[in-house]
């Protein structure tokens, strides 16, 4: 057997009923209020005719009826379906569609995304709409509360069966729903507890969108299974998130990206003079690298320590961070949490030796006390053979290049798809950005591959340049050229204000390839 995640939530009920667990917009919800809540809701559905296994979708942005809806949901039993709310209609229905979701939980604002839908979607028999007036045919999420039982005790669930399915973000190609077990999830927090010294005295806040599978697990059950309290934010704002470090003493930025900390240095000054981080412990960061001046910045300025991140929807949420003590590489994504086995592979599936850059892969540990309790997904919904490739061996097999050094530190090199082979020779983006970025005049670049009619493709690096900076093309094209090997070198360089991203805040350069080919190709 393993534990029902909503389980963590009934513990904190039982142990700390008047604390709180979850503070938005200023109104706090404690402990027992909040399994309250999420108790109604699985009356609610159970009363609906969802059953232990049905896929319930959840459309909201961040919002305390998002982890009701998600604890409710899985308190019953039933798999939560995660959908993203920048989807447009059609991307929407393929997320419905594919995960066969029975009943479907969306914010009002949403409801036209999906309205157009519904008719292709045979297996969609409840809509629940949170927030103003539920059109006919729909369900009012308020009303389905307010006629709910605020008691109900999650269900026993097995060591194999389904708690999640969120799908993957859509960089490339069609995105693939991956599923994690209540018991592949539910070691995550602990791990993290563990790692960061988490305790009930501990204050989170979370920024990002909690419909991504590593937000939700690395900020709010990892608060949860503390028992410490959760600050959560509709969205980023930098000054409602200085507020509220500030008043409510926050201790973990429990999930941020460098983009957040960008933000708060570009405060004005009036309000960057009230900026008070004393009360902060740690913050982790991942999604993109952080440039180590920004690191050193930030710790030297408010003395807490930067934890990077690195993991997936599928891993899932985290498998390397740095050390909370000791040495740290800046350049690296830090060292593997204990119940995990990272092996390096090459193309054919083989483990490299140590400093050589390969496929990071992903397993439980085979001895000792963390033995086998780690598991990535349980596969790709309705895809066996992506499934197959994904876990080959019995290792998720992420994607990304990378290789571990002698101390057990983790290097990211590449997307494997990201890859630039210039004339045969492999070229890594993200090698030219580190050197780009000692460039104290960039925001933010990405290196992509473009092109070319002798040697396939040739790097092409697009930049964001601070506020009043001012810089030329050749000026960077020189100083790839007078630091790294010369088929290394930058053939063009274009200035952006800005650059498409994922909901992470992750720059797209599967669009900015398409940009550029389409430039060079004049399509």
């Amino acid at each position: 057997m393993a534990t029902n995640l909503a389980a963590h939530l009934e513990r904190n009920a039982e142990r700390l009923p008047d604390k709180a667990g979850l503070v938005f917009k200023d109104r706090c919800w404690t402990f027992r209020e909040y399994n309250e809540q999420a108790s109604r809701l699985a009356n609610g559905l159970q009363r609906l005719g969802i059953k232990r296994g049905d896929r319930v979708a959840i459309m909201l942005p961040n919002s305390p009826e998002y982890l009701f809806s998600f604890y409710g949901t899985l308190k019953l039993g039933a798999m939560v379906v995660s959908v993203n709310v920048l989807l447009k209609s059609g991307e929407t229905e393929y997320v419905l569609e594919n995960s066969q979701a029975s009943a479907l939980i969306v914010a009002d604002s949403l409801l036209p995304v999906v309205s157009s839908t519904c008719d292709r979607l045979p297996d969609l028999r409840h809509i629940i709409v949170v927030g103003g007036d539920a059109p006919e045919e729909t369900i009012s999420y308020e009303a389905l509360m307010r006629a709910s039982s605020p008691e109900f005790t999650s269900v026993e669930v097995g060591a194999d069966e389904p708690a999640t399915l969120f799908y993957t973000s859509g960089t490339t190609g069609v995105p693939k729903g991956a599923v994690h077990t209540h018991e592949s999830i539910g070691v995550v927090p602990d791990a993290l507890r563990e790692r960061y010294h988490i305790t009930e005295q501990d204050v989170g806040i979370c920024v990002l969108p909690i419909w991504l599978l590593s937000v939700i697990i690395v900020s709010l059950s990892s608060a949860l299974h503390s028992g410490c309290t959760c600050c959560l934010m509709d969205r980023f704002n930098a000054v409602e998130f200085v507020r509220m470090i500030k008043q409510w003493k926050v201790t973990l930025i429990l999930g941020a990206v460098p983009t957040i900390y960008h933000e708060v240095t570009r405060l004005p000054d009036e309000i960057a003079r009230q900026v008070d981080f004393s009360s902060v412990r740690i913050a982790v960061c991942g999604g993109a690298p952080t440039p180590p001046e920004l690191i050193r910045e930030f710790e030297s300025k408010y003395n807490f320590r930067f934890i990077h991140s690195f993991g997936s929807t599928e891993a899932p949420a985290t498998v390397t961070t740095d050390p909370l003590e000791g040495e740290r590489k800046f350049e690296s994504v830090g060292t593997v949490l204990p119940h995990i086995k990272v092996k390096i592979v090459d193309d054919d599936d083989n483990e490299v030796p140590l400093g050589t850059v390969g496929e990071i892969c992903a397993g439980p540990q085979t001895e000792g006390p963390y033995a086998e309790l780690y598991k990535p997904l349980k596969e790709y919904w309705r895809m066996p053979e992506a499934t197959a490739e994904a876990l080959k061996g019995g290792f998720f097999h992420f994607g990304d290049l990378g290789y571990l050094d002698e101390d057990g530190f983790l290097y990211i090199v590449d997307r494997k798809k990201d890859m630039i082979i210039r004339g045969g020779y492999n070229v890594y983006p993200k090698e030219l950005e580190l050197v780009l970025y000692e460039d104290p005049r960039i925001e933010e670049c990405a290196v992509v591959g473009v092109p070319h009619e002798r040697l396939g493709e040739v790097p092409k690096a697009y930049i964001q340049l601070k506020p009043a900076a001012q810089a030329q093309e050749q000026e960077f094209i020189d100083m790839i050229r007078n630091r790294l090997a010369k088929y290394k070198a930058l053939e063009h360089v274009e200035f952006v204000e800005d650059f498409p991203r994922n909901a992470m805040g992750k720059i797209l350069k599967r669009e900015l390839r398409d940009q550029a080919r389409k430039a060079a190709t004049g399509g």
